[in-house]
């Protein structure tokens, strides 16, 4: 004859099972609670309608596992009769139906299981068709308008090259050689940042905004080893602030070559510049890729940062108290975390 014997503290957790778990789970429990009061096996399978053998089996299950052992173990279910089912389904959603002769410019389920049937002879219904696109991660949903131009995106044929160089320079700086900076510079502006919120059901928040803009210039530098950000703001991003920026880089870096990573805006490229890399050989200036320098700066995640932090959803007294937070979210707030760039192949 089987019985547990049970400690308190396995007595109190079984306890708690019996009352918190769902359906079987709890009855597996309360078996094991009446053997351990000392009531037989059949006693415990009349009281539960199930035969002798249910019972031993979830006592010896509780003896091995414990509590988890008197969980529904993993179950392989029927095999899927159409295994590439849901890889045909995807393949077919990727393509326009005009690119299979048809006249409809996107797919509906109907459409898409009657397509299967009639050129792969694969008879699927509606509800299973629709299963699989949700299985390979399609929503339905609206598209957005944009301007043709936009969707033709351009590239620069020296990108490879470009991160070809950044690459290399983070291999030196890995091995504690010099230092790695990525530069950017952004406008503050007075105009309130627009972000998602919360909001009470029917009640839209509404943003005021200025009579008149102003805005303010930015210089930011995020090392790459230490994720450190430095920061220095002006009135406007000329060229000549650029250069007191590099000056105070060259001044907190004073040891080894310092890489200094940035796009080809107006004021990193202006001859005053070109002057100053000529007085300053240890500083190499590194180029990114052009139209793409956005997506793969992680400064411009600084700056997305900021905004959301000190601009979003609200409208500031004036552009010196926004300049003010955001000094303070610069210097206080910003967690500094290494960071590297992504390296096209």
């Amino acid at each position: 004859m089987i019985f547990v014997h049970l400690t308190d503290e396995q007595r109190r957790e079984l306890e708690q099972v019996s009352r918190q778990a769902v359906g079987r789970v709890a009855m597996r429990a309360h078996m094991v609670l009446m053997s351990d009061q000392g009531y037989p096996v059949p006693f415990i399978a009349v009281i539960h309608s199930c035969g002798l053998d249910v019972v031993r089996t979830w006592l010896h299950r509780y003896e091995r596992e414990g509590v988890k052992g008197l969980d529904d173990e993993p179950r392989s279910g029927r095999p899927r009769k159409d295994r590439l089912g849901p890889e045909i389904v995807d393949a077919q959603a990727q393509n326009s139906p005009r690119c299979s002769g048809l006249v409809q410019a996107c797919w509906t389920v109907g459409l898409l299981a009657a397509f299967l049937a009639v050129h792969y002879r694969l008879a699927l219904s509606v509800s299973t068709v629709r299963r699989y696109v949700r299985l390979k991660e399609w929503r339905w949903g609206r598209p957005r308008l944009a301007p043709a131009s936009l969707l033709r995106k351009k590239r620069d044929p020296e990108a490879a090259t470009k991160m070809a160089a950044i690459a290399a320079a983070l291999a030196v700086v890995a091995k504690g050689v010099g230092h790695l900076l990525y530069l950017d510079e952004c406008d503050l502006h007075l105009l309130p940042v627009v972000r998602a919120m919360w909001m009470k059901k029917g009640q839209r928040v509404r943003v005021p905004t200025p009579g008149k803009n102003a805005k303010h210039a930015f210089f930011g530098a995020l090392e790459a080893s230490s994720g450190l950000f430095h920061f220095a703001d002006h009135e406007r991003k000329l060229a000549v602030n650029f250069r007191a920026f590099l000056d105070k880089l060259t001044a907190l870096y004073p040891d080894g070559p310092l890489y200094l990573v940035l796009d080809s805006a107006p004021a990193h490229t202006a001859k005053l510049i070109e002057k100053w890399c000529l007085a300053n050989p240890r500083v190499r200036l590194l180029w990114l890729p052009k139209y793409s320098a956005h997506e793969v700066n992680p400064t411009e995640r600084i700056w997305g940062l900021m905004k959301d932090a000190v601009a979003a959803n609200r409208l500031a007294g004036s552009i010196g108290e926004l300049v003010a937070h955001a000094r303070r979210f610069f210097e206080h707030d910003l967690v500094p975390h290494p960071v590297s760039l992504p390296v096209a192949a």
